[in-house]
């Protein structure tokens, strides 16, 4: 859809909401990124997905990428508190090697592939640079990232600890990670936020969510446009 029709229909269907929940919408957008994205590598535990989830939309992170391999994913409705609704999932689920394809997809999107690892010889997280994009790559609970993950990432990122514990949950993991990205990002002067093209498209994607019969009134819009 062109983007002078996209905006044409954010204005209809703006008709069909509070001015409230435009302004939410608004003062959101001006806080998202895709200059960060989350990716979880064969992630099985629901209530991991869920809350790591839920912290990428609570520190604007717009993309999610989930890799299955062996473990299919779900939310936990109570855990995200609907965060999924706004955010954009990316699902690799269909060849022999899903996270090779979605780092090919995120590496021929400029992304810096970062993978996380209690053991990884790399940058601690706050030393991570961030003058490209970043994707953070977080794996299964039990074993980690897989090894062609380790292997063919662009970065390996640890986050430093001092007890006697090696590792972290890894949805606290990823909390951390994504809460010094985004913090690092927003006090610096890279271009993180999102393209007026990007906000138009999700603003419009959030709209047909929140108005009820939305599909109804968009059929409605452009048989008369």
């Amino acid at each position: 859809m062109k983007t002078d029709i996209q905006q044409k229909l954010i204005a209809y269907l703006s008709q069909f909401t509070t001015n409230h929940k435009l302004e939410v919408i608004d003062r959101t957008l001006q806080e998202r990124t895709r200059h960060v994205a989350l990716v979880l590598e064969d992630v099985f535990h629901g209530h991991n997905i869920s809350a790591a989830v839920r912290s990428a939309e609570c520190f604007g992170v717009q993309d999610i990428h989930i890799i299955e391999q062996r473990h299919g994913y779900s939310f936990k409705e109570g855990i995200t508190k609907g965060a999924s609704e706004w955010l954009s999932v990316y699902r690799y689920t269909k060849h022999e090697n899903n996270t090779a394809h979605c780092f090919e997809w995120l590496k021929k999107n400029n992304y810096c592939v970062a993978v996380t690892s209690p053991h990884a010889k790399g940058y601690a997280i706050h030393e991570l640079p961030l003058d490209k994009k970043i994707a953070l790559v977080f794996g299964t609970e039990q074993s980690g990232i897989t090894q062609y993950a380790y292997d063919n990432a662009d970065a390996h990122v640890v986050v430093p600890m001092y007890g006697m514990t090696e590792s972290l949950n890894i949805s606290v993991c990823a909390a951390l990670c994504l809460y010094d990205v985004t913090s690092r990002l927003r006090a610096g002067s890279s271009a993180w936020r999102l393209s007026e093209e990007e906000k138009t498209e999700i603003k419009l994607e959030w709209l047909r969510r929140i108005v009820r019969g939305s599909d109804q009134l968009e059929k409605r819009f452009l048989e008369n446009n």
